[in-house]
């Protein structure tokens, strides 16, 4: 998981006084989660692994009382939600990890697919004029990132973790990445963002 800001205002740079999303919803980050699962391709001075992962994020704000002279705010709420799906080509550097070195570098790099929708005061999709607001927008991404294994922690209980569940290593890690949802030539709601992520990673 991670701060996620939506960067749909970057398709408004010409025009400093239009800012849709930062005008509805601030620009407080939330947070973005994410579930991965990757098979590993091959083990050769370090790991190549193909990997999908799967998305949630969610805002929320009071919306705007339509036909108002000016902004003003309603009782109901408004929400954005994002459901982004990633597939990845990812290396780790491994080597030094398999003799007791506890730190892996790795970096990653693919394609992604973001359905979005937004959604009115009832929960339904909202509507603007004759379009519904809801869609997909399709992108790429890249990460560096950076894990520690926990197995150099206390390797009696990595050693039974293994035998009890199957998991060989586990690892903490921190990654910074970029994601792009501008449409890959296609018109597109912009979603993506310049981000960090921290989590857990299982290794079986």
């Amino acid at each position: 998981l991670g701060p996620y800001t939506p960067n749909i205002d970057s398709e408004f740079d010409g025009d400093p006084e239009l800012r849709p999303h930062r005008l509805t919803f601030g620009d407080k980050q939330r947070l973005m989660f994410q579930a991965g699962f990757e098979v590993q391709l091959l083990r050769r001075f370090g790991t190549l692994a193909l990997g999908v992962t799967a998305g949630y994020f969610k805002e929320s704000a009071k919306a705007f009382v339509e036909g108002a002279s000016e902004l003003t705010r309603s009782s109901d709420p408004t929400s954005l939600m994002i459901a982004p799906f990633s597939a990845s080509l990812i290396y780790r550097f491994d080597v030094f990890a398999e003799r007791g070195f506890p730190l892996v570098p790795y970096g990653k790099a693919g394609l992604d697919w973001a359905l979005w929708r937004v959604t009115n005061g009832n929960g339904n999709t909202a509507q603007f004029g004759t379009d519904k607001a809801f869609g997909a927008s399709r992108g790429w991404h890249v990460a560096a990132g950076l894990a520690l294994q926990l197995d150099v922690f206390d390797e009696g209980a990595a050693q039974e973790f293994d035998a009890n569940t199957g998991v060989n290593h586990t690892y903490v890690f921190a990654e910074v990445a970029h994601y792009d949802f501008s449409g890959l030539g296609k018109p597109s709601l912009r979603v993506g963002d310049t981000t960090w992520f921290g989590g857990l990673l299982f290794e079986f």
